[in-house]
């Protein structure tokens, strides 16, 4: 692990107040659903087909302060206004009227990917950034190549293997695009929250009996975003043609607020610059 780079050093001062943040919870935890004692059929027993997927946004959702200076939405790069867009979920309605929080989304793996959505842009690079949670310790940052990628959805993958993220340990990430190489301060910014929570025996047996095609709504039923979209993700690069597939991932996006790029291009994961 390496302590923040100059660039990290410089985006840290763009975010003014920034990286070191404070904890919030929104409620009190409740217990998972027993789907056996209940005599009810468990998620991987509903066929995505039958059901339009849908990702249940609990309202028990922990969250963190939101960084000073961060960009959210359109902004000017280049002389021609981009959207740079976090593919997570929208706010409860209680959060909603708490605009300085933000959500941290939950994955069971070490090693997720994050999605962003870029739109037409003259930028040549982002940067992705990936710090412990107190904001003084990178985990992970790359430089992703934005030539002839984009507009559309981008992927960022952890080194396979590399067990990046602990159990119980809580990330922040940032995307930046960088719009100006001389001034950082220019760079069109979204940011994002994971935490890495372990694997509930449930869910476990859940997805070793799910199909391929149910196991996106397995992590969706039991509130883990970032792996139901990434295991949905692999469903569309696998059967781009597949209908039931694409209204799924419509579906699911429109159920979190982000219907506006349920029709943009999944790019995937781009080269990054050395």
């Amino acid at each position: 692990m390496r302590k923040p780079s100059v660039y990290v050093k410089t985006l840290s001062l763009v975010l003014s107040a920034g990286l070191v943040v404070s904890a919030s919870t929104i409620a009190t935890a409740s217990p998972k659903p027993n789907f056996s004692s209940q005599g009810q059929k468990a998620p991987s027993e509903t066929l995505v087909g039958n059901k339009r997927l849908r990702f249940k946004v609990r309202g028990v959702r922990a969250s963190r302060r939101r960084t000073g200076g961060i960009s959210r939405g359109s902004r000017m790069c280049y002389g021609e206004e981009i959207t740079v867009t976090p593919l997570l979920p929208k706010l409860t309605p209680e959060q909603s009227s708490k605009p300085d929080k933000i959500a941290i989304e939950s994955t069971v793996v070490p090693d997720p990917n994050f999605y962003v959505y870029v739109s037409p842009t003259k930028a040549q690079e982002a940067s992705f950034t990936l710090l412990n949670e107190q904001g003084d310790e990178i985990i992970y940052e790359e430089t992703i190549d934005l030539k002839d990628n984009n507009p559309g959805i981008i992927s960022v993958s952890l080194p396979e293997n590399a067990n990046l993220l602990e159990e119980n340990q809580t990330y922040h990430w940032f995307f930046s695009v960088q719009c100006d190489p001389n001034d950082s301060a220019g760079d069109a910014i979204v940011e994002g929250w994971v935490k890495r929570v372990p694997m509930d025996d449930q869910l476990e047996s859940e997805l070793e009996q799910a199909e391929d095609r149910d196991r996106p709504t397995v992590y969706a039923e039991y509130g883990i975003w970032t792996d139901s979209l990434t295991a949905l993700v692999e469903l569309r690069e696998r059967y781009p043609t597949d209908q039931e597939v694409a209204g799924d991932w419509r579906s699911l996006l429109e159920s979190v607020g982000l219907d506006t790029i349920a029709d943009e291009p999944i790019i995937g994961s781009v080269t990054g610059i050395e």
